[in-house]
């Protein structure tokens, strides 16, 4: 009888990634250098703060959902829809198990800011190793060299320290985009195993590979369109292994399909249903076919082009507000996508890595063509993944390099390029050192006259709710003196006779103390006093001297058994008040503080307080 068959295992070369232990120190090597560079030149966002009015405040800051890790707050994470336009759940889970950490100080969230960048410099690493061994010369199927090693390590340092990732890392809400590409990479990396194994432990790592596509989705949906670009791997992989068969692959894209299709419903239906603040989908009169191609096109170039001299960056750009679809730079997008378009159909057969690549990039970079939008605009973070495959293509065609000539000039150029990447990254940081800088530089590039317009009162808001309130007030008078039906500087006005009011009872704090004091407030009602506390906290930081944020404080320190620090929030409140302080809040705080230190086994604290009660 002869004996049972064996299952196929792949031939040992497929299982190893490197070709001699030499190659696999040089590529540990690699790692250390690239995440040393990576930090050395992004290391001071952790001195940044949040911005305010671009979107920090919106997404943390003064998020009335955002707290600690809580049952309560894990069933807003899944089941909200409406805040903002984006189903994100595991975005929100991030910053929540951030704040169960940091609370509302800046610097934490910095930090993971930072991390994000490193774990990604260092996964967009081991992706280009690996699609080096799928789409560079054949020598390399047995393994890595030394050569293709290096080469990997300078593409992954072109993306690293490219200027177009500070976006992502020194902005806190970044985080959602490095958190969500970092289990993409993930993701992709244990796809691309799954052509280096069989049987069970290939299932294993596809299931893998699903669940952290559908995470990545769920933490912010940039990788709507990766499915396309794995089905395409899968055309090139078939044609040099045969097994598992072609039909089988992409049958297998069934597993990411699903959670795709889910998210991108989800996601549609959040746009809709918050129309009413985003304004509605525009229709074909208000956005035209010849413009939603022109700005496809432009889009599509812009993040195959950008990533290779990018100067001249901007946290907003304006360039496809009001655009003339028919002028010479949109015209000449639309033909160039189209040729690329058609030379990678007529040479699929010949060259199928053209066809994937291209069409592959086009699926992936899909989302951000802003299709449904007619106030669109490219944004540094969107190119985070596709710089990513841009990177990858690039050790390939690195790796091909022969000569000892070719290679030492394709080095040179390549660690020239990327120590000016390094240096315009430093410099692209003081753009996002504070909410101030950034808006005045915005304004300074913005050339649409609306949305320059639009930009300069948010600019106006921000400075009264920072408390310079005199120069912004002028401002926005003698803007409506000229132009009494102007939206921005109407919604300034609004804002600042609101703040007028509250000074009566708050005095001279800012608004954005103001702000966080009533946030305070708001999470005290609702029994969450850690948030109460950090919104307080933060309140006081702004405002110097916030008699009613200290007195508020002083009771919720009680809550959180902290009567030490209560009193001495209470005292501050005395010495900042202008008047005397409201007699029955202050016999309640005495009471609460007297009962507080007699369950600390306090006697001291309680007789004082008890004492300071007497004499009110």
């Amino acid at each position: 009888m002869p004996p049972p068959p064996q299952p196929v295992q792949p031939p040992n070369h497929q299982r190893l990634l490197f070709a001699s232990s030499e190659a696999r120190r040089l590529s540990q090597g690699c790692v250390i250098l690239l995440l040393l560079l990576a930090l050395l030149a992004n290391a001071r966002v952790l001195g940044f703060g949040f911005l305010y009015l671009r979107d920090d405040d919106i997404n943390l800051a003064l998020n009335p959902h955002m707290g600690a890790l809580s049952a309560a707050r894990l069933h807003w994470m899944f089941t909200d829809f409406s805040y903002v336009r984006r189903y994100i759940p595991l975005g929100w889970l991030g910053f929540s198990a951030t704040y169960t950490v940091a609370g509302l100080d800046p610097a934490p969230y910095h930090a993971v800011s930072l991390a994000l960048l490193l774990l990604n410099t260092a996964l967009v690493y081991a992706l280009v190793q690996r699609a080096v061994r799928l789409l560079g010369p054949r020598r390399l199927r047995g393994g890595l060299d030394s050569w293709s090693v290096g080469a990997g390590a300078l593409a992954a340092a072109w993306w690293a320290l490219s200027p177009m990732r500070v976006e992502t890392t020194a902005w806190v809400s970044g985080n959602l985009y490095g958190q969500a590409a970092a289990l993409l990479f993930f993701s992709i990396i244990a796809y691309l195993r799954t052509y280096e194994t069989s049987g069970a432990r290939r299932a294993l790592y596809l299931a893998l590979s699903a669940v952290l596509y559908a995470a990545s989705l769920l933490t912010y949906p940039l990788a709507l369109g990766v499915p396309v670009l794995l089905a395409g791997l899968d055309v090139l992989r078939a044609r040099e292994a045969p097994r598992p068969a072609l039909g089988r692959l992409l049958a297998e894209k069934a597993v990411f399909l699903v959670p795709l299709a889910g998210v991108l419903a989800v996601t549609l239906w959040a746009r809709v249903a918050a129309s009413a603040l985003y304004g509605g989908l525009p229709g074909g009169a208000q956005f035209p076919l010849a413009s939603r191609a022109a700005q496809a096109a432009y889009v599509a170039l812009y993040y195959l082009a950008k990533p290779w001299w990018p100067t001249g960056l901007s946290p907003l750009y304006d360039r496809l507000i009001g655009f003339n679809p028919w002028s010479p730079l949109f015209v000449a997008a639309v033909a160039a996508a189209s040729a690329i378009s058609a030379l990678a159909l007529a040479r699929a057969r010949r060259a199928p890595a053209l066809a994937v690549l291209w069409f592959g990039y086009l699926a992936c970079a899909a989302p951000f063509f802003g299709l449904t939008e007619t106030s669109h605009m490219t944004s540094d973070r969107y190119s985070y993944l596709l710089s990513a495959l841009a990177a990858a293509v690039l050790a390939a065609l690195l790796s091909m390099l022969a000569g000892r000539a070719a290679r030492l000039a394709a080095t040179s150029a390549l660690a020239a390029l990327c120590l000016f990447f390094a240096a315009q990254s430093r410099a692209q940081l003081r753009i996002w050192a504070t909410d101030r800088a950034q808006h005045a530089y915005v304004a300074g590039r913005l050339t649409n006259p609306g949305l320059l317009d639009d930009f300069r009162s948010r600019m106006a808001i921000l400075e009264f709710m920072r408390g310079d309130e005199a120069a912004p007030e002028k401002a926005v008078a003698e803007r409506l003196a000229r132009a009494s039906g102007d939206a921005g500087f109407l919604r300034a006005a609004r804002i600042m006779d609101d703040k007028r009011r509250l000074s009566g009872y708050y005095g001279k704090a800012s608004l954005l103390a103001i702000m966080h004091e009533q946030m305070g407030i708001a999470f005290a009602r609702a029994g969450e006093l850690r948030e109460a506390d950090d919104h307080m906290e933060t309140a006081l930081r702004m405002g110097d001297g916030f008699y009613q944020a200290a007195y508020d404080r002083a009771f919720v320190l009680i809550g959180l058994g902290r009567p030490e620090d209560a009193l001495d929030s209470f005292l501050a409140a005395e010495s900042w008040a202008p008047a005397p302080l409201p007699r029955n809040g202050c016999a309640a705080f005495l009471g609460d503080l007297a009962s507080q230190a007699a369950a600390d086994g306090k006697p001291r604290l309680e007789a004082a307080a008890r004492a300071a009660a007497r004499r009110l």
